[in-house]
C-alpha cells in the first residue's frame, strides 16, 4: 500500500465502459470458505466502475479506482492467501486489503505481506494472518494496460498459526525512561500488528496496523527517532509521537530526512519536547518494505537555551510565570531599534526597546524590578503589551523607586489576568538605560477583595431631592468588570464600581468629582437606567474649569424621575483609581423649552472600516465628537462645523486599533451615539 495506507497504486489511466455482474460489492454473495479449503475466483474486471465501491469521505474512496468484487465467509480464525497465479497477462497493480463493510469504509484488513515472485508468472499473492472469523469482500483493482480483463484468483484458508505482537496495542506498553545524553533501542516484529484499539475513533489513522513503544522525559528535550539498519529501506513509517492511548492528541516531527542513515532510512526530529510520557507508532506496510523484525533509535538531547530579549515583538519566546515563581530577564539593549515594536498611532512610536515575553495561567500580581543596575536607569516603560505591535499599553498599577535600595524602579502590575504579556525594556542613553541588564519580574496570587459595589446589584439607591446633594465616596482600587455591562457594550471590559440614587421628579443633575489629588483624567460622563449598565444616559455638557483643580463635572439637563447608577471607572493610567470624593447635585428642570423634536439617527459609514469613516445625519450647529474604545478611554475629539449640520468626517485610518469603538455626539440641545468598528 503506498502513500501511509497500504495500497498498492499507480495513476487510474481510463475510464470502464460496461459495467460488470460483480461491479457492486452489493450485488455478490459470499461463497464459505473452510479452514484447509480454497476457492477460485474468476471473472474480467473490463467494465468496472467506481460508483457504490467505497464509503464517501473513506481512505479508500481517496483513490477514485474502479473496482469488481468478491466475498469469502469464514466460521473461524484462518490464515488468508489470496493470489492471482495464472491470470495472463499478470495484473501489475491489485488491492492487498480485506474489506469488513459494503461499500467498504475506513475499518479494512491490510495484509501482512506481499509478493510479486510467489506466483512465478509476476501476479501477486497477499498474506493475510489471524483474521476473525466474519465475512470479508475482496477488490480487484482496475487500471487499462496495468490490471485489466479476464482474471483467476485463488483464495486458501488454513489454521491460524501467524501469531501476533507483543506490543500491538498501546495500552499494553510500559514507557521507558529517555534521560538527556541518553538513547534507547526500540526493537519488535510488526509482521503480526493489527489496527484494534491504536487510535480514536474519527482520527485519520485509524485503521492503520501499528505496534507501540512509550517513553518518558522529566524535562525539555530535544528527541530524534531513527530508523537507520533496516534492510531494506523502509519507506513508510509515521513521523508523530502520541500524547494518549488510543492515540488523539499527536505531536508531529519538527524535520526529518533521508541522509542521517546512510542506507536511505528515515531519521525524525522532534525539538522542545516537553517534559512527559509519548507513544512511538511502528506502522505495518508491506508494500513499502515495513514488515518484519526492526530496530529503531530513539535518542534525547538537551533543548536549547531560549533566548530572553529580542529587537522584534514578533520574534519573542515566552517563558511560563508561576504564581510564586521569578525570573530571571537579561539582555543587552544597546542595538535596540523602533522598527515594528509599536502601532504607527501609539504615542509609543519609534521608541528603541528589545522584548521579553511572559506567560501566566492564573491571575497574578506581577513585579518587575530594574534592582541592581549601574548606574541607576532613570527612564523605563511601565507597562506590558498584549499584542504586537503594540496598540493599547497594560499600564502598572503602582510605582516606586524605593524597594530597590539603589533607586531603580519598581513597577507593580495588580491583578494581572492569565495571559501572555510582552515587557519591553527601553533604550535611552541619556537617562543611562543603555547595555546590559538583568531584571526580575515575580508573581504572587491575585489578592482581590473587589469594593463591596463593585457590582451594580448589591448598591442601594439613595433619595436625592431638588435642592440637594449626595456625596458618594469609595475606593476602586479593586474593581473588577465582572457583570457591570450587557454582553455587547462597548464599555463591557472596563472595571467600574457602583453607587446609586433615585429623583422624584424632573431634575438637573450635576456630576462632580472635584478634589480628586492628582486629577482624574478618565471618568465616564454617562449614567445607567438598568443594572447591569445597558440603557445610558448620556451628559448634556461638561467641563474641566467647574472645579478649581481641574476635575470633571458633568451637567445631565431634564434628567427624568427615576433610579440611576453612577459607574466609577477604575483607570490607574490616568489617575483615576483609588479613593474617591464624588458630589450629586440636583436643581429644577431649566429646559423644558429644549426642542424635543428627536433627531435621525446617526449614520456611520462604511461599519465596519479602516478608521477612515463619514457621519451622516447630523443636527445643525456646532458639535463635540468623541471617540471611546471598549475600556471607556477617549481616544479621539474634534469638532463638528458650527454653520451647517449634515455629513462630518472622521480621518482616523491607523490610528485605532482592530475593534469596537463608541461614537458620541454631544451639542447644547443633543446627546446622539452610535457603535462602529475597525477592522
Amino acid at each position: 500500500m503506498r502513500n501511509n495506507i497500504l495500497l498498492v497504486l499507480t495513476c487510474f489511466l481510463a475510464l470502464p465502459t460496461s459495467a460488470q455482474v460483480n461491479d457492486l460489492c452489493s450485488g455478490i454473495t459470499p461463497d464459505a470458505l473452510t479452514v484447509g479449503a480454497s476457492l477460485v475466483w474468476t471473472g474480467d474486471n473490463t467494465g468496472a466502475t467506481y460508483t457504490g465501491d467505497f464509503v464517501v469521505g473513506s481512505v479508500l474512496d481517496g483513490f477514485q479506482n474502479p473496482a469488481v468484487w468478491h466475498a469469502f465467509t469464514t466460521t473461524e480464525c484462518a490464515d488468508i492467501t489470496v493470489d492471482y497465479c495464472g491470470t495472463v497477462p499478470a495484473f501489475g497493480e491489485f488491492w492487498n486489503i480485506l474489506a469488513t463493510t459494503c461499500p467498504a469504509g475506513n475499518a479494512f484488513i491490510p495484509s501482512q505481506q506481499t509478493s510479486t515472485t510467489a506466483c512465478g508468472d509476476g501476479n501477486p499473492t497477499s498474506y493475510f494472518v489471524n483474521i476473525p472469523a466474519g465475512t470479508y469482500y475482496y477488490p480487484i483493482w482496475t487500471e487499462t494496460g496495468v490490471a485489466e480483463g479476464p482474471y483467476t484468483i485463488n483464495v486458501t484458508a488454513s489454521v491460524c498459526g501467524g501469531g501476533s505482537a507483543v506490543n500491538d496495542e498501546c495500552g499494553s506498553v510500559t514507557a521507558e525512561a529517555l534521560t538527556l545524553g541518553g538513547s534507547l533501542t526500540l526493537s519488535g516484529d510488526v509482521t503480526f500488528a493489527t489496527s484494534t484499539g491504536d487510535f480514536v475513533t474519527g482520527s485519520p489513522y485509524a485503521g492503520a496496523p501499528v505496534v507501540w513503544h512509550a517513553f518518558t522525559t522529566t524535562e525539555c528535550a530535544d528527541v530524534s527517532l531513527s530508523y537507520c539498519g533496516l534492510d531494506p529501506v523502509w519507506t513508510n513509517s509515521f513521523g508523530f509521537f502520541a500524547r494518549d492511548c488510543p492515540a488523539s492528541d499527536l505531536v508531529l516531527f519538527s524535520s526529518f530526512n533521508s541522509t542521517d542513515c546512510l542506507d536511505g532510512n528515515r531519521t525524525y526530529l522532534f525539538d522542545q519536547l516537553a517534559a512527559g510520557t509519548y507513544y512511538v507508532p511502528v506502522l505495518l506496510d508491506p508494500n513499502d518494505n515495513a514488515v518484519g523484525p526492526y530496530e529503531l533509535t530513539l535518542s534525547a538531547s538537551a533543548c536549547p537555551a531560549v533566548p530572553t530579549f529580542f529587537d522584534l515583538c514578533s520574534q519573542v519566546q515566552y517563558q511560563p510565570l508561576a504564581v510564586g515563581a521569578s525570573l530571571t530577564l537579561s539582555g543587552d539593549n544597546t542595538a535596540a531599534t523602533g522598527t515594528n515594536d509599536f502601532d504607527p498611532g501609539s504615542p509609543f512610536s519609534g521608541a528603541p526597546v528589545v522584548w521579553h515575553g511572559i506567560t501566566t495561567t492564573s491571575c497574578s500580581n506581577i513585579t518587575l524590578a530594574y534592582c541592581g543596575l549601574d548606574p541607576t536607569w532613570d527612564n523605563t516603560f511601565g507597562f506590558f503589551a498584549t499584542e504586537c505591535p503594540m496598540v493599547t499599553p497594560y499600564y502598572f498599577t503602582t510605582f516606586n523607586n524605593d524597594d530597590c535600595v539603589d533607586g531603580n524602579r519598581t513597577y507593580v502590575f495588580n491583578n494581572v489576568p492569565a495571559g501572555s504579556y510582552l515587557i519591553p525594556v527601553l533604550l535611552d542613553a541619556v537617562n543611562n538605560a543603555i547595555g546590559p541588564y538583568s531584571l526580575q519580574v515575580s508573581a504572587a496570587a491575585c489578592a482581590v477583595v473587589p469594593p463591596a459595589n463593585d457590582d451594580c446589584t448589591n448598591v442601594i439607591a439613595e433619595a436625592l431631592a431638588v435642592g440637594t446633594t449626595l456625596t458618594f465616596t469609595g475606593d476602586n482600587t479593586n474593581a473588577t468588570s465582572a457583570g457591570d455591562f450587557v454582553v455587547g457594550s462597548p464599555f463591557i471590559a472596563a472595571p467600574v464600581v457602583w453607587h446609586s440614587f433615585t429623583t422624584g421628579e424632573c431634575s438637573d443633575v450635576l456630576l462632580k468629582y472635584c478634589g480628586q489629588d492628582p486629577v482624574w483624567s478618565n471618568t465616564f460622563g454617562f449614567l445607567a437606567t438598568t443594572c447591569p449598565g445597558d440603557a445610558l444616559v448620556y451628559f448634556s455638557t461638561t467641563n474641566s474649569t467647574g472645579c478649581v483643580e481641574g476635575n470633571t463635572t458633568y451637567l445631565f439637563n431634564d434628567l427624568p424621575a427615576g433610579t440611576y447608577y453612577v459607574p466609577v471607572l477604575s483607570d490607574a493610567a490616568n489617575n483615576s483609581f483609588g479613593s474617591y470624593s464624588i458630589d450629586v447635585v440636583a436643581e429644577n428642570c431649566l429646559f423644558l423649552a429644549m426642542d424635543a423634536r428627536a433627531p435621525e439617527p446617526l449614520t456611520v459609514w462604511p461599519n465596519p472600516s479602516n478608521g477612515h469613516l463619514f457621519i451622516d445625519h447630523l443636527p445643525a450647529g456646532s458639535m463635540m465628537v468623541q471617540v471611546m474604545d471598549a475600556t471607556g478611554r477617549t481616544v479621539h475629539t474634534q469638532r463638528t462645523p458650527a454653520a451647517t449640520g449634515g455629513r462630518t468626517e472622521l480621518a482616523l485610518e491607523g490610528r485605532l486599533a482592530p475593534g469596537t469603538y463608541l461614537l458620541v455626539l454631544t451639542s447644547e440641545r443633543h446627546r446622539l451615539e452610535q457603535r462602529f468598528v475597525v477592522r
